[in-house]
């Protein structure tokens, strides 16, 4: 009676199993399945995973790619202490968050960002510049150079932690500044 009960359930079941699925067979199933999980994933309609876990489960927020990269036209002289410098030449800007008329990248997703930016300084001239964010001075460039014949370039990386909306941009923290265009450029993007 038991075996006959057993036996009757697994036929169902496998009937079942048969009439979803047109490749019957638990491999296709998980082929299947990863497939179709990867792709909501990577286009944002599924925000949990279906273990449900809260440390593997990612959300369309951590999928949304967050990179920028922008340089000088012009060459910028005598630029104030505490202005901002406007990188006008957008050559990259994923997630939309740079803003090429006031020079500000707004975070669209809060998380850790890298930003980088290079400075040549005129010839002879000084630029003392820092990334700002939310109106601070959180690191600092510094190129110097007064009385030389030289070109001095500047390179500064870091990495801060951003809320979504906080607002970064490289401007000047000392002094006036005397940039030449062609190898001046600011760039971040999301890790």
């Amino acid at each position: 009676m038991f075996l006959t009960f057993v036996v009757l359930m697994v036929s169902t079941l496998c009937g079942s199993c048969e009439n979803v699925s047109p490749t019957p067979g638990l491999k296709s199933f998980r082929q299947d399945y990863k497939n179709i999980e990867e792709t909501c994933l990577a286009v944002g309609f599924v925000k949990n995973n279906c273990r449900n876990d809260s440390k593997t489960s990612k959300t369309s927020e951590d999928y949304q790619m967050v990179a920028f990269d922008v340089r000088l036209k012009y060459h910028k002289r005598n630029i104030a202490t505490k202005a901002r410098i406007m990188f006008e030449t957008v050559d990259l800007n994923e997630g939309l968050g740079y803003n090429a008329s006031d020079g500000i990248f707004t975070a669209p997703s809060g998380g850790i960002y890298v930003f980088d930016w290079t400075i040549l300084a005129w010839q002879g001239q000084t630029a003392y510049t820092s990334l700002v964010v939310n109106d601070q001075f959180k690191s600092w460039n510094h190129c110097h150079d007064i009385g030389s014949k030289t070109w001095p370039p500047c390179s500064k990386m870091t990495v801060v932690k951003l809320r979504q909306g906080d607002k970064a941009w490289i401007g000047v923290y000392s002094g006036t500044a005397n940039i030449f265009a062609k190898h001046t450029s600011f760039s971040g993007f999301k890790l």
